[in-house]
């Protein structure tokens, strides 16, 4: 919460919201949220417990099957859709690639990104040169990664097997390099890091 740098109003996308918590927390702080859930059972929990803050929309759906713009224009007053948006959330491990992607590739991107993840892969997204993947190369393209807290596996119950990091992610409003062709410059990326232990 600390990490997003809210202000009362903004709009935020969460991912995932489970039991909550971090939903609740985003509403007390005066945050605009959208929260995007897939399980039926939980979305009906969602809409008794976040009853008494008409700020928070609970959202049925894949996330990976919405655009952001489909929720911000399905959820917010036209007036409000240039504002901005931010996307915080404790995401689901297993689709922490493809979420980070939905939202970085298309427009409109969000201005600040702040997720929980598996350290390993919160590690390789803020990698340095000399230790990056494809992962680090996509996400530092489109945003400037920073881990802002480590947090033990000790945290959570159930035990999960894994650490986690808190990942704030800076979105640019254009990337730091000026490629002409961004899908052909992903593609060579692509290729550079298919085979790494080979020369070019």
């Amino acid at each position: 919460l600390s990490a997003a740098d809210l202000s009362p109003g903004d709009i935020v996308v969460e991912v995932g919201p489970g039991l909550g918590i971090l939903t609740e927390g985003l509403a007390k702080r005066g945050a605009r949220v959208i929260a995007v859930e897939l399980d039926s059972k939980l979305v009906a929990l969602l809409k008794r417990r976040l009853v008494a803050f008409p700020d928070v929309k609970i959202v049925h759906a894949d996330i990976l099957q919405v655009t952001a713009g489909q929720l911000l224009k399905g959820n917010l007053p036209a007036s409000e859709l240039a504002r901005g948006y931010k996307v915080i959330a404790n995401l689901p491990y297993y689709i922490t690639s493809p979420v980070l992607s939905h939202f970085l590739e298309v427009q409109p991107r969000p201005s600040k990104m702040v997720v929980m993840v598996q350290k390993e892969v919160g590690e390789v997204i803020a990698a340095v040169p000399g230790k990056m993947r494809l992962l680090s190369v996509k996400a530092q393209f489109y945003s400037k990664p920073t881990i802002v807290s480590y947090v033990s596996a000790a945290s959570f119950y159930p035990l999960p097997k894994v650490d986690s990091v808190i990942l704030r992610l800076d979105v640019y409003s254009r990337p730091p390099v000026e490629v002409s062709d961004v899908v052909g410059f992903f593609d060579i990326v692509m290729h550079g890091f298919s085979s790494p232990r080979k020369q070019l």
